[in-house]
């Protein structure tokens, strides 16, 4: 089932104050606190970096921690960069039931290009490491 894709205007609209959707920033941790979408935004990345290889691998605990983190059926925009991780996380998300997912045209490029505001905000409740903490404690 191909997922559908919004443009940059309209997922500001839906991730803001008067939107119901989520930004589900998949890009790393560094990437993400280098500026992500303002607005109802969270990360969770969906790969990993190895910090002196640069080889990727995937976050295990993507999909655990977004069904800890939210409803199946709330409303989900998946964004990145330009590449493919976008469609590789809502692809997965899609497998583990969400059924409203769409996925930020040209990432977070296209945000900044439309002069759309950014922030580094990654605070708990938006950082990865505060949205998987509690998934962790709850398979002790």
């Amino acid at each position: 089932m191909p997922v559908k894709t919004i443009n940059a205007k309209n997922a500001a609209e839906k991730i803001g104050p008067e939107g119901e959707a989520t930004y589900i920033d998949v890009r790393t941790v560094a990437e993400f606190t280098e500026g992500r979408p303002k607005g109802r935004a969270i990360n969770v990345p969906v790969e990993f970096y190895h910090p002196k290889t640069k080889a990727t691998h995937p976050n295990d605990a993507f999909i655990l921690v977004m069904q800890h983190t939210l409803d199946t059926a709330a409303p989900v925009i998946v964004g990145a960069d330009a590449g493919d991780r976008s469609d590789t996380a809502a692809e997965a998300l899609v497998s583990a039931g969400f059924t409203q997912i769409e996925v930020l045209n040209e990432g977070i490029a296209a945000w900044e290009k439309a002069g759309l505001p950014v922030t580094g905000d990654n605070r708990d409740g938006v950082s990865y490491v505060s949205l998987l903490t509690p998934v962790r404690r709850a398979k002790r």
